[in-house]
């Protein structure tokens, strides 16, 4: 039942005989009394076993007298050396004796009804001799406290068959998982990832193993490491772990149950918080619950929660390597070694552990792909062409040679500008359509060579905590982590669209002359442009052990993301023509080979703070402080029941940003944008109970349980508008049969986010007004043939008449289980909810695709005669936050597992997952029209599949393994606006299959024995090399869908040691 495995030797115990155990228990404390008259002891190691061997030999005895506040013998005294088991009882005159203690220094602590606790401590044991103490007078209590102690042991790690539908085997201790256990089988329909599939997948990172695992999650969104097109000054997070559909800021990120603080930037929105600075090696299981649970947990998680919980105590070292590379085609090493050690001192006392991890990420580039060069046009003739060389076309569309002679030209490859007219023999009409090769390193543009799929990326982790029982009924913990992330996408790529005046001596054309290249700044370094992300967290907890089961817990924690950018914010243009005209800057020379001058790097480049120097985007804290108390064994007229009530209080601080861009000069580039500093705060009160509704005696026969699980909270703010209350309540029914039917309602109230991140450089104006700070994006414009429109301003119109949004989710399942030896397990699970008043920010794309319900947030220039389009090009875009009027999603998922425990001597594992989307309607503006994001998508809630499925199979015994796990994303519906472009009307659906195989490496070693371990895996995703499809309206540029392991085949390589 406890699932927990005892490694011993069989002839050694052949004459113990154990103690009975009855009671629920702890693993290691039912091993502890179970063993107390053998002789043996158990311990558990790093590959979660426990290990029975002999014990110590006793030291010596220790016997006294407890006496009452008369004088007289103190009689039903309990009494109890702290750090072990071993408990005595006075008898009529007060006596107590431990007749055998290992020899060292002791704390005795009695108790009794009626008597304050008594704790003596420095007691030493001398081998082979009996300690005598003096007399010790109790105190008289005015109320009942008797204190137990309960010594708190960690599970064997090593999981089973449906291990995720058992209860957490980490203990609850100070500073560690704040949450109640959860499981597959409870009211919520929660899902368990446990370690071993962790280590099976043979990822690097956290949020790639959640993206790929995670049905409810977004299966279009890669990992910021592997995305291409990402800003390293807007992007530091992970991006890609939102549920059911909903947005990212829905789905609550926890770690051991505390929130995990976001990654906030100035000038950019609040991100989610990043998961990969948690080391894979640390992490236990990841608890996912794809519904919504405002009252379980704070914030708003609508879309979902995802806990990760680490692993608990143990004693040992381990050491995990883990590299990951391409089969062929291209060259993108991922790589990562961990190592970890626990240790527990003071007689079990003390525990502590530490780790360090670090990783290194390259990305594959386009040289390698081919993706873009795959979909690459023929632009017209009168276009600007940015190419590997200048384009060079007249600016009037007269021949620029000589009658009848085309009127574009571009510089030959290698040209250094100064070959005059010659310089473009046999080049008439003959453009550059080649995508620029930055020679020495990566180019952060898609009309590069080098542009990188992703980003190349270092970080370290450490990570260390300890645990102390300072009594048998306090314990303190503390942890900390501090993680370093450095990203670099290589070369900022500028585009550049010159006039060279016919009198220009740099001119050899004799006519006025336009020239379109792509440039950068050699002389800086590829890796100028680089992200610094300091990430810090300190949890201080305290537990305290009540009578009757009951727990009550004290702890806080303060997390730091510092975010650190060198780099280039852009280029003056017209600073760049002005240094054409004053002949300082040659536009045409291969600008591949031969680097600018001087002066564009002092007058035309902008740089964020000053050139060289790295400034501070973002400085965020967070304190987050929690009071609860806890019984997990509490009987109740009803049955055994689980409570959990207590009061929360966190604050949220960004630090000022002073937003100044300067020239290479020192001057200043643009009007300075500050944001000022700003501090929320939030307090909540909340509870949850556990508990079966109804006696079971009082049950027919064909109904086992009915359970309950009722929560609250209320959230606490200045003005009543922004109080509320979140209730969820839920019932689940066991059958006879294993059969289980559960349902759940859960409300929810998100208030508008303040502006906490944004630079705001205009006055807010009531019922929607002022502008936020302007930016350059370039946008693809669907009025327009999906056009790209480069160099477009946007700014933020803040909305101050927003509503707060509130949402019902519901939730119907079905459970069915049995087995022993052959196991199955099926669920299915509805899940409902309606939004209203949704708060939803709309940024440039959207409000594009939009524009006819928005159109005085796009401005458009003139359109011009001859222009085959019916508008102009797009000027401006004025971005915002909106209430949208309605949101309704429907979804089921479908969990099938069945294991047979006893198959060729190993264990046969067979599982699915299938996602399912029957309704997902938006109404953006009320009286306006319900779309259907499923059927007839317009872009707003984008990258909706409507089912998703992962399924697979393994086999594993002592010392091998393999497995296969396969992927189906189904075809996708695209907007009206994409069909053109496409030339379809949704992209086609994607098999992929991944298989792995384990040994056991260990019986190998000539030192073979339990307290060594070395295990090997290696795993190929994708190894069919199914291809992605084509989406030309990607906002990467990049041309393709990305699913899973869209690059191609790839290979992982794990190796893990312990001892």
């Amino acid at each position: 039942q406890a699932q927990a495995e005892v490694l011993f030797s069989a002839d050694d115990l052949r004459s113990a005989r154990s103690a009975p155990v009855f009671g629920p228990h702890e693993p290691a404390a039912a091993l502890a009394l179970l063993l107390k008259p053998t002789g043996f002891t158990a311990r558990r190691n790093l590959r979660g076993k426990f290990v029975l061997f002999p014990a110590p030999p006793p030291g010596g005895a220790l016997r006294g007298r407890i006496l009452a506040p008369d004088t007289s013998g103190a009689a039903g005294i309990r009494l109890n050396i702290d750090g072990t088991n071993l408990t005595a009882t006075t008898n009529r005159s007060g006596a107590f004796a431990f007749p055998s203690l290992g020899a060292g220094t002791y704390t005795v602590v009695a108790t009794g009804r009626g008597y304050q606790p008594l704790q003596i401590i420095r007691i030493t044991i001398e081998p082979g001799h009996t300690l005598t103490l003096d007399a010790q007078t109790l105190r008289a209590a005015s109320d009942l406290l008797q204190l137990e102690p309960v010594v708190v042991e960690g599970r064997s790690a090593r999981l089973r068959p449906f291990d995720r539908g058992q209860r957490s085997d980490a203990p609850r201790i100070a500073a560690g998982n704040l949450d109640l256990p959860r499981t597959e089988d409870d009211v919520l329909p929660y899902v368990i990832y446990d370690r071993q599939q962790i280590s099976r997948s043979g990822v690097v990172s956290l949020s790639e193993f959640l993206a790929r695992e995670v049905v409810d999650s977004d299966a279009l969104s890669r990992p910021p490491e592997q995305t291409a097109g990402i800003d390293l000054a807007s992007i530091t997070g992970s991006t890609n772990l939102s549920l059911r559909g909903y947005k990212a800021d829905e789905t609550i990120l926890l770690l051991n149950g505390r929130r995990l603080p976001e990654v906030t930037i100035s000038g950019s929105v609040t991100q989610q918080p990043d998961v990969n600075f948690i080391p894979l090696s640390l992490v236990q299981r990841v608890e996912v619950l794809p519904v919504s649970a405002s009252a379980l947990y704070s914030g708003n998680p609508v879309g979902g929660v995802i806990n990760i919980v680490l692993r608990p105590d143990a004693e040992g070292s381990e050491v995990t390597t883990t590299y990951t590379n391409a089969l062929h085609r291209f060259d993108a090493p991922q790589s990562s070694v961990s190592v970890l050690h626990g240790q527990t001192l003071l007689d079990g006392a003390l525990r502590l552990r530490l780790s360090a991890t670090f990783t290194r990420t390259e990305p594959a580039t386009e040289a390698e792909l081919g993706h873009i060069r795959a979909h690459l046009t023929t632009p017209a003739l009168s276009d600007p062409v940015f190419r590997a060389t200048p384009n060079v076309r007249s600016a009037d569309g007269l021949p620029l040679f000589a009658p009848d002679i085309p009127s574009v030209t571009s510089v030959a490859p290698g040209a250094d500008g100064t070959g005059g007219l010659a310089a473009f023999n046999g080049r008439a009409g003959l453009r550059s359509l080649g995508l620029y090769d930055s020679a020495d390193g990566l180019a952060n543009s898609s009309a590069s060579l080098n542009f990188p799929y992703g980003r190349r990326q270092e970080g370290e982790s450490y990570f260390g905590s300890a645990s102390c029982d300072l009594t048998p009924w306090l314990q303190l913990g503390l942890d900390g982590i501090y993680t370093r992330t450095a990203a670099h996408r290589g070369y900022n790529v500028f585009k550049g669209d010159l006039t060279l005046d016919a009198v220009n001596p740099l001119n050899p054309f004799g006519r006025t002359a336009r020239v379109s290249l792509l440039e950068t700044a050699p002389l800086l370094g590829a890796d100028y442009g680089e992200a610094r992300v300091d990430f810090s967290s300190f949890v201080l907890g305290a537990l305290v052990k009540l009578p009757a089961d009951w727990r009550a817990s004290i702890d806080a924690q303060y997390g730091r993301n510092l975010t650190h950018y060198r780099g280039l914010a852009g280029v003056d243009n017209d600073r760049w023509q002005q240094l054409v005209d004053e002949k300082l800057y040659n536009p045409l020379r291969d600008t591949q080979r031969f680097g600018p001058p001087t002066a564009f790097y002092d007058r035309a480049l902008k740089y964020y703070g000053a050139r060289g120097r790295f400034v501070t985007l973002g400085d965020y804290t967070t304190l987050d402080a929690a009071v609860r108390i806890t019984n997990q064994n509490l009987t109740l007229p009803t049955g055994r029941a689980t409570v959990s009530a207590g009061g929360d209080f966190r604050m949220n601080h960004l630090a000022s940003y002073a937003g100044r861009r300067t020239y290479g000069d020192g001057s200043p580039a643009d009007t300075p944008s500050p944001t000022s500093a700003r501090t929320v705060q939030r307090i909540s009160l909340f509870g949850e109970v556990q508990a079966s509704l109804i006696p079971t005696r009082w049950l027919p026969s064909w109904i086992h349980d009915v359970k309950t699980e009722v929560a609250a909270r209320y959230v606490a703010a200045a003005t009543s508008q922004e109080s509320n209350l979140a209730p969820t309540g839920g019932l689940k029914f066991n059958f006879a049969g294993g059969f289980a039917l559960r349902a759940t309602v859960a409300t929810s109230n998100r208030l508008p986010a303040p502006v906490l991140s944004r630079a705001t450089a205009a006055p807010v104006v009531p019922g929607g007004g002022g502008g936020g700070e302007v930016t350059y994006v370039s946008v693809k414009d669907a009025l327009r043939g999906n056009q790209l429109n480069e160099t477009v301003t946007s700014s933020e119109l803040i909305n101050s008449a927003l509503r707060p949004e509130s949402a019902v989710t519901r939730t119907l399942g079905l459970v069915y289980q049995r087995g022993q030896i052959h196991r199955f397990r099926a669920s299915f699970d509805i899940a409902e909810t309606r939004k209203s008043g949704e708060l939803q920010f709309l940024g440039e794309s959207g409000i594009v695709g939009l524009e006819s319900l928005f159109p005085g947030r796009v401005t458009r220039a003139a359109s011009t005669p001859g222009d085959p389009y019916p508008v102009g090009r797009i000027q401006s875009i004025l971005t915002g936050t909106f209430n949208l009027a309605y949101r309704h999603s429907q979804n089921w998922t479908t969990a099938l597992d069945y294991a047979w425990t006893e198959c060729l001597g190993g264990r046969l594992d067979v599982y699915g997952r299938w996602l399912m989307f029957q309704r997902y309607d938006l109404q953006i503006l009320p009286g306006g029209p319900t779309v259907d994001e499923l059927s007839t998508p317009d872009g707003v809630a984008p990258g909706l599949l409507r089912p998703r499925v992962d399924f697979g199979t393994g086999w594993s015994s002592r010392h091998y393994g393999f497995g296969l796990d396969g992927h189906y994303f189904h075809s996708r519906v695209l907007p009206a606006s994409e069909w053109a472009a496409q030339g379809a009307r949704g992209i086609p659906p994607q098999w992929q299959f991944d298989a792995y195989v384990q040994t056991d490496l260990a019986r190998w070693l000539p030192w073979s024995n339990d307290r060594y371990g070395l295990r090997a895996q290696l795993r190929v995703n994708n190894f069919l090399d199914a291809k992605p499809a084509r989406y030309a309206a990607d906002t990467t540029r990049v041309g393709v869908q990305p699913y899973g392991d869209w690059r191609g085949p790839v290979y992982s390589l794990s190796v893990t040691a312990t001892f």
